[in-house]
Order: C-alpha cells, then structure tokens, then sequence
C-alpha cells in the first residue's frame, strides 16, 4: 500500500468542543491504518488555518483535511484555491454546511473510509472583494448582505463558543426590535435591485434548517441569489423565515435570479459577510471562479 500524507488542520478554539484532542487522535489512528499518515496542525489565531493549508500544499500534501465549523473552513480555502490539492471536510464547530450539502458522514469511522477511498468533485468559489481592492475574500456556500450581516456582527462570540447556533438566533430575535434596516443595490446584469438582505448562494444550504438558494450548487459556476425587500416592520421578515425553512423562498416577498457577477452599493453602512464570518462594508464586487477547490465526497 502505497502512503499517502495528509495535513489536518484545526482550530483548538471551535465551537463548544474545543477541538477535541480525542477525535483527533482516533482520526489519525483510523487513517493511519487506511495509508494516510497525518501530520496536525493547530492554528493560533486569526488567518492561521489560510497558512498552514497553503504550506501544506507547497510541501506536495497528497490532501488536507479541515476540522472544524464553517469559519475554519472558509480559511482553509483561502489558501488551497486554485489549487488541485485535495480538501477533506470534517464537521465540527459551530457548524458546517459545507459537510452537509456535500453529504459527509458525521462518524470518524465513515468519513476516514470517504478520505481513504480519495474521491473527488472539483467545486468553484466565491471571490468577494472591496471597491479598492483592499480585501479579497473567497467563499464556499455563501455571501451574505445587509439583515444577514448585521446579525453575525451582532453575535455574542462568548454565546456562541458555549450554545454554538443558538447564539444566532438570539441575535436575530434582538434585531427584531432594534434593527433599521438600511437598503442597498444589487448590479446583477445590468438591471439594478434594492434590498434590505440578499443571500449570494453556492450551495443550498444555509444553517438553522433555513433553505434561501434551494437551486445552488457548490459545482456550478454561477449563483443563485435571493433578494429581500425592505419592510416597513421588523416582525413581517418572519414571515419570509417560515418560508424558507420550509425549503421554499419562492413563497416569500424575495426574488430568486441567477449571476456570475454581483456589484453591491449603498448609500449607507451596509455589511456582507461570507460563510458567518463578516468580511467588510459595502461597496463590493462577488463573482463566481470556477473549477477552484476539489473537495472529497462519498
């Protein structure tokens, strides 16, 4: 059996489960026996886990494995873009909806079977990036705009180290009450749309058992974007969350349209963030780069 070397980053401070020392190990163990040998490696704060996937592509890793939430894993993609270098997902953190679009198995006995049988799919990305070019910022799943935004910028990050997602929708539920919403454009092929929340997708999934880009797929290389108008009350966006945890956005006061290229302005301060993580005000350019990551699936 031929060895394979594998670099499994992770971030020891991740959701309520810190890593877990443990797992990891029994990970290690698991593959070891399947011919990957891994070498960890922890990251030490922010943009650490972007390092340490770019070194571990230069040295010729036959793969990386990324564990942790969704914010880990969109640093990791930051510096494996481009690449051919293969990614393997492990769920953990927060959340990952990166895992479960692409159908993960959640026990480390299954999903080491999934990384030594080395199955791949080559994905495209989403590339945000500030009018001056100051920040550039790549995503897997999703961009939000605006509500969306403004509610991780409201989050308690010690709330969400203990309660993980619920940290979220205390957040939302605040915003409820003391949220003015500030409305922004979207440039999607020449045609000018206002919103006060818009959801870029490149996957269908979202978090929370909310479903916004039903039609997304991580392997397209466009996306589906999902446009909320402004309301005159706070309370009537939780009519358009029912519809959409009910997997239908259709049935809500939003638009759904298909781009491979977004401007956003607005007049005022307006955010966007990129798989939870907030990224910058607007104005901003999103657009879609194809044939970017290859991924490990079942």
């Amino acid at each position: 059996m031929t060895e394979r070397r594998a670099a499994l980053i992770f971030n020891p401070m991740s959701g309520r489960s810190g890593g877990r020392p443990d797992r990891i190990r029994k990970m290690c163990q698991l593959l070891a026996g399947k011919g990957v040998d891994v070498e960890v490696r922890a990251t030490a704060g922010p943009g650490d886990a972007a390092v340490l996937a770019r070194r571990a592509v230069a040295s010729g890793k036959d793969m990386v494995i990324a564990y942790g939430g969704d914010g880990t894993l969109n640093e990791v993609a930051q510096g494996m873009s481009g690449s051919r270098t293969p990614l393997a997902i492990w769920a953990g953190g927060t959340a990952n909806v990166v895992a479960r679009d692409l159908a993960l198995p959640s026990d480390a006995g299954s999903l080491a079977d999934v990384i030594a049988a080395g199955k791949e799919r080559r994905i495209s990305l989403g590339l945000v990036r500030t009018a001056d070019s100051s920040i550039s910022r790549y995503f897997l799943m999703f961009a939000g705009i605006g509500l969306d935004a403004s509610i991780c910028r409201g989050v308690d990050q010690k709330l969400k180290r203990k309660t993980g997602q619920f940290a979220f929708w205390v957040s939302g539920i605040r915003h409820l009450f003391g949220w003015e919403p500030v409305p922004f454009l979207l440039d999607i092929g020449g045609e000018k749309h206002e919103g006060a929340f818009a959801l870029v997708g490149k996957g269908k999934g979202y978090g929370g058992g909310i479903m916004m880009t039903p039609n997304a797929r991580l392997e397209d290389p466009d996306f589906e974007v999902f446009i909320l108008p402004r309301h005159r009350r706070n309370y009537s966006y939780l009519i358009d969350l029912a519809g959409c945890m009910r997997g239908r956005p259709e049935r809500t006061s939003g638009v759904l349209l298909r781009s491979k290229h977004i401007t956003a302005t607005s007049a005022g301060e307006v955010w966007i963030e990129v798989d939870g993580e907030v990224v910058a005000p607007l104005p901003v350019t999103i657009e879609a780069v194809p044939d970017a990551l290859s991924v490990m699936v079942p």
